[in-house]
C-alpha cells in the first residue's frame, strides 16, 4: 500500500495563508485527550510528600512543547488504534522525559530549563533527582496499568538505551576526537529511543503499522535532537529558555561543532586548547569558537542533516492509511527538523 503525502507536507511546499502552525495544528486535532493529558500529569504528580507536587510541577508548569503525548495521541488515531490506554502512555512518555530533564541538570550543572531556574537550584540537587526518580516510577506504574506486560518490556528496553546513551555522553564530554557516528550513536539512545517509544503507543500496535511508526518516531527525535542542537549554538536565549553554547560550556560535542571541525581542521585544535581545561568553560571563548562553527557552514550543515531526518520520518508514514492524523504526524516531522533554521 502506497499513498503519496498531501503536497502541504513537503519542505518548502506553499500552505494555505490561514493554516496554523504544525503544533497548534496538530494539537487541535487531538485537544480533548490533551486536556486529558494534563489532568492525567497533575494527578500523577500529587504526593502527600510536599516538595515532590512542587517540583513536579515546577518544570512541567513551566510549559514545554508536550511533543512526545501529542505524537503518541496522533499515531494512536493514525494507526486505528481503538484501545483505552492511549492517554496514559501519552503521560507515560511526558514523565519518562520529565525524569531525564531533572536527572540531567544535575549531572551538567544545569542553571537553567525552559526559560526558569532548574528544579535543582531552587530545590536543590537531592530533591531534583529523587523527583525525577519518583517520575519514572509513576511512569512504570501507569504504564504497567494501562498496557500490560508487552507497554512494560518495550519501555524497559527504550529506558535501558536512553540510559546508555546519558552514560556514553558523559563519557564522551571533553573528548575532541569525537566524529558524526559517535554523535548518532549517542543520540539515537537518548533522544530517538524515547520519541519512538511514544510513537508506536507502548508497543500496543499492529505489528506492521507499529514498525513504520516505531522508524518515524526514531527519525523524528534524530531531527528533534538535531535542531535542538542548532539552536543551542545559535538561538536567541529568550527563545531557548538556556544559555547559548550550553553543550559546549559542558564539553559537549554536537552534530554542527564536529561537522564545522571536518571543513575547518584548526577550528579542532583551538578546540582542543579550550577542552584541555576543566569545565565549565569560558563564555567569551565559549562564543568565539561557536562563531566559527557558524561561519564555517556547521549550522547549515547541521540544519541540512535535520531535514533529512524529518523527510525520512515522513516517507515511513507512507505505509499508514491517509487520515488527518497521518497528515499531522507528517506536517510534525519537519517542524522538528526546522526548529533551528
Amino acid at each position: 500500500m502506497e499513498h503519496a503525502l498531501r503536497s502541504a507536507t513537503v519542505p518548502g511546499a506553499a500552505r494555505p495563508a490561514a493554516a496554523l502552525p504544525p503544533m497548534e495544528a496538530a494539537s487541535a486535532l487531538v485537544a480533548a485527550d490533551l486536556r486529558r493529558v494534563e489532568e492525567l500529569l497533575a494527578e500523577l504528580l500529587s504526593s502527600p510528600v510536599g516538595p515532590i507536587p512542587r517540583v513536579g510541577h515546577h518544570l512541567l508548569g513551566a510549559g514545554g512543547k508536550r511533543l512526545r503525548p501529542l505524537l503518541t495521541l496522533l499515531a494512536a488515531r493514525a494507526a486505528f488504534y481503538d484501545g483505552d490506554a492511549t492517554v496514559a502512555l501519552a503521560c507515560v512518555g511526558e514523565l519518562i522525559h520529565t525524569a531525564t530533564l531533572l536527572h540531567d541538570d544535575v549531572v551538567d550543572e544545569g542553571n537553567v530549563r525552559r526559560g526558569r531556574p532548574a528544579a535543582r537550584i531552587v530545590h536543590g540537587n537531592g530533591i531534583a533527582v529523587l523527583v525525577g526518580d519518583y517520575c519514572l516510577a509513576r511512569a512504570l506504574e501507569t504504564v504497567g496499568r494501562a498496557g500490560g506486560i508487552t507497554a512494560v518490556a518495550s519501555l524497559a528496553r527504550a529506558v535501558t538505551e536512553m540510559a546508555e546513551g546519558e552514560v556514553a555522553q558523559l563519557m564522551n564530554a571533553g573528548q575532541v576526537d569525537l566524529v558524526p557516528d559517535d554523535y548518532y550513536r549517542i543520540i539515537d539512545r537518548k533522544t530517538a529511543t524515547l520519541v519512538g517509544w511514544c510513537c508506536t503507543v507502548g508497543g500496543l500496535l499492529d505489528p506492521a503499522l507499529e514498525a513504520a511508526l516505531a522508524t518515524y518516531g526514531r527519525e523524528v527525535g534524530r531531527a528533534f535532537q538535531i535542531a535542538d542542537d542548532v539552536l543551542d549554538c545559535a538561538g536567541d536565549p529568550r527563545a531557548t529558555g538556556k544559555t547559548r553554547g550550553q553543550d559546549l560550556r559542558e564539553g559537549k560535542l554536537t552534530l554542527p561543532v564536529l561537522l564545522a571541525c571536518q571543513i575547518q581542521p584548526p577550528l579542532r585544535e583551538r578546540l582542543q586548547a579550550l577542552l584541555r581545561r576543566r569545565a565549565p568553560y569560558d563564555g567569551d571563548e565559549v562564543a568565539a569558537i561557536l562563531d566559527e562553527v557558524r561561519a564555517a557552514g556547521g549550522l547549515l550543515l547541521a540544519h541540512s542533516a535535520a531535514c533529512t531526518h524529518g523527510r525520512a520520518a515522513q516517507s515511513a508514514l507512507t505505509r499508514l492509511e491517509p487520515s488527518p492524523y497521518r497528515d499531522a504526524l507528517c506536517d510534525l516531522a519537519m517542524f522538528a527538523a526546522e526548529r533551528g533554521a
